[in-house]
């Protein structure tokens, strides 16, 4: 039996019985069981709870301070602003590649105009040259480039004839003079007839057979004057016969004729 004792009040407590599990009254000693610790339990969780998170906090606070952290997700705002950015200044590039090539084509467009408009005025300036030069003995055209001295037949030679005649020579002459301050400038000296058949006189067979006979020889005639009397560089001369067969117009006096054509001398190289 227990014995009761007295507490630290004075009030009489039964002891517990062995074991730290007392019986309700009309319970065996079979079915008393241990009541479990809520509390004990409860206290353990927070403990590892807090054990984790300091453990968690520990970590990142190392890898930050090292900078192996994961990078800081930045705000949406930050990313839009970058973005808008990144594409303003492309566009900016751009622009810029545009103007650029813009301006090349501008550039180009002004030197070629400028050079159009020299090329221009040089020709005026020769074609009046010329004309100065040939005066009442014929006419003086250009064509792109080309320029055209035409020369009237009864000017340089008798009729039927590739002889110069004195005023012919003087005609050459001044045209030789002008053609050797144009050293740039290819020379081609065509021979022009008419329509009229050669014809003989009297018994003497005709000096020329035909009008491409004629036509070659009063343009190899010209061709020689200028290179022996008017010293122009035979290099830059030819001599052409097109006969009857180039006619400038419905009159044959027009037709027969010699035109000195010049060309630029790149022209005739390629």
């Amino acid at each position: 039996m227990a014995i009761s004792l007295p507490d630290a009040s004075g009030v009489l407590v039964r002891p517990s019985p062995p074991g730290g599990v007392r019986r309700a009254r009309g319970e065996s000693r079979d079915e008393v069981r241990p009541r479990p610790q809520r509390g004990k339990k409860l206290a353990m969780t927070v403990i590892g709870a807090a054990i984790v998170v300091g453990i968690g906090g520990g970590v990142a606070a190392y890898l930050s301070a090292r900078g192996g952290g994961p990078a800081p997700v930045p705000a949406a705002g930050a990313v839009s602003e970058d973005a808008e950015r990144a594409r303003l200044e492309r566009e900016l590039l751009e622009a810029r590649d545009a103007l650029a090539v813009e301006k090349k084509a501008a550039d180009e467009l002004r030197a070629g105009q400028a050079e159009i408009a020299a090329k221009a005025a040089e020709a005026a300036r020769l074609q009046e040259k010329l004309a100065a030069v040939v005066s009442g003995s014929g006419e003086v055209t250009q064509r792109g480039d080309e320029v055209t001295l035409e020369l009237v037949d009864k000017v340089l030679f008798k009729l039927g004839e590739a002889d110069l005649t004195p005023r012919g020579q003087a005609v050459l002459a001044r045209v030789g003079a002008a053609l050797n301050d144009l050293p740039d400038k290819q020379i081609w000296v065509q021979g022009h007839t008419d329509d009229t058949p050669i014809r003989t006189r009297g018994k003497e067979p005709p000096r020329f057979a035909s009008n491409w006979e004629l036509s070659s020889a009063r343009a190899l005639t010209v061709v020689h004057y200028l290179q022996q009397e008017a010293k122009v560089d035979p290099r830059r001369l030819a001599a052409v016969a097109f006969g009857e067969y180039r006619p400038a117009a419905r009159q044959k006096a027009k037709n027969r004729r010699i035109e000195i054509v010049l060309y630029p001398k790149h022209q005739l190289a390629r």
